[in-house]
């Protein structure tokens, strides 16, 4: 049963460093202006080709900023969930909530790809 929750535990670390990868893309966003074409675009899109840069930046980048945040806390729960100490309604509450506002950015960023590009 413990090597269960070791090989589900990875998932946490992966979405653990999804979240700090999009934290340190909203701050590089807001320091430097250029859009994370690999988060927020995907290959179609060229960030160079943008119909308005500083608005498509000041949409997107809280979108960002709540993934980045909602993704670490909850790579951070399911690693402690799985390796130190099991709460599993605490952990399927986190997921779920990982789970929808993940969805709710990709729909998000997509919506502002149509409009800005």
């Amino acid at each position: 049963m413990d090597d269960m929750y070791g090989m589900w535990g990875f998932i946490g670390v992966i979405a653990f460093c999804c979240g700090i990868y999009a934290l340190y893309a909203f701050i590089q966003m807001k320091r430097s202006g250029e859009i994370n074409a690999s988060l927020l675009l995907g290959k179609e899109y060229v960030y160079k080709k943008c119909k308005n840069k500083e608005e498509y930046t000041r949409k997107a980048g809280p979108a960002l900023l709540v993934l980045g945040i909602t993704a670490t806390l909850y790579g951070a729960l399911d690693i402690v969930h799985c390796y130190l100490y099991r709460m599993d309604l605490i952990d399927n509450v986190g997921m779920a909530i990982f789970f929808a506002v993940l969805v709710w950015f990709a729909f998000y960023t997509t919506k502002l790809k149509r409009k800005y590009f």
